[in-house]
């Protein structure tokens, strides 16, 4: 069982990587370091996804959506997953399917909006089917054709408190309502779902660790990232361990030794992600003498972290020792 979804995510992750290529993404490298909260980054001029691809969307942990998300508002990019099936069968081609705030949505349904710009027109959710529709036409028309909120209510079967808060955006239209609604009012009145253009909700910064678990060249990079009053993101699901910004796309970085195999391994996922992201990476170790650069990766050792107090002497080491 277990070699059977691994050859069917195989095989997923090889067709979303082949569509998004012919359809002119820049891609990463994948992102295997477990845990990891997305597989790729993918850019197509402006649109920066974070993809993650599961073969069974159930299998996807409240912890790793909020990662997601959360790296996702931190990169001003689209969390995304690509699925193939829940416990109750394939996913529908042309649906988003909810998981825990993320749209998630099947392989065929990707290839339909990066290739024809047919967007998704339903989504599924506990409760049911809906979908988006234009509240302010829903009142113009409704207004325009001098009919009340508590007839159209009748006409459609819903109560007027419910005409009132689909008026105002504050509840999902079940697909059948919006059916009846658009008949009845004789328009259109759905919103095509944009799962490539819409951001995540902004999630609150994770707690901090506790201090006894958080080893020292990690409580010493914190330090150094408040001193130069940069915001930080902590992460240990995914590619990097901290990434911090000021203006423009954060600075990513990988934390420990150069003869830690963990670390050694996030350097070219570093290095990939970085050119898809526009982003910089940096290295920051804990031996007092290293390299200057790994792999084409700038490297810092924490004995000069005290020595650079503004973010422009940070940015002017990285940007050395990436030319050199």
């Amino acid at each position: 069982m277990v070699d059977t979804m691994t050859k069917a995510r195989g095989q997923l992750i090889e067709d979303v990587t082949t569509a998004l290529e012919e359809a002119g993404f820049d891609l990463s490298s994948r992102c295997d370091v477990r845990p990891s909260c997305f597989d790729m980054v993918a850019r197509k001029g402006d649109q920066l996804i974070l993809v993650k691809m599961l073969s069974n969307i159930d299998s996807l942990t409240e912890d790793d959506a909020i990662a997601l998300q959360l790296v996702a508002h931190f990169f001003n990019a689209t969390p995304l997953i690509v699925g193939m099936k829940t416990r109750r069968g394939k996913l529908d081609s042309g649906v988003v399917y909810k998981r825990y705030g993320v749209s998630t949505i099947a392989p065929s349904s990707l290839s339909r909006i990066i290739d024809e710009q047919k967007m998704p027109r339903e989504f599924i959710q506990r409760g049911g089917r809906f979908v988006a529709i234009d509240g302010n036409k829903l009142r113009e028309i409704r207004l325009s054709q001098h009919i009340t909120k508590e007839e159209l209510a009748n006409c459609v079967e819903v109560s007027a408190r419910a005409i009132l808060a689909y008026e105002k955006d504050e509840m999902d239209v079940s697909k059948d309502v919006a059916v009846r609604l658009e008949k009845v009012l004789e328009t259109d009145l759905v919103i095509p779902i944009d799962v490539i253009g819409e951001r995540p909700r902004d999630h609150p910064l994770p707690v901090t660790r506790h201090p006894d678990t958080i080893p020292d060249i990690e409580k010493r990079v914190n330090l150094f990232f408040e001193k130069l009053g940069m915001t930080v993101l902590w992460s240990d699901r995914a590619p990097f361990q901290i990434a911090a910004k000021e203006d423009g796309p954060p600075l990513m970085s990988g934390i420990g030794s150069l003869k830690n195999w963990g670390l050694k391994k996030r350097i070219e996922i570093l290095k990939s992600v970085s050119q898809v992201t526009d982003s910089e990476a940096v290295i920051i170790v804990e031996e007092g003498s290293a390299e200057q650069t790994v792999d084409d990766l700038p490297v810092i050792r924490q004995l000069e972290l005290d020595e650079i107090d503004k973010p422009h002497e940070l940015k002017k080491i990285i940007s050395e020792r990436s030319s050199n």
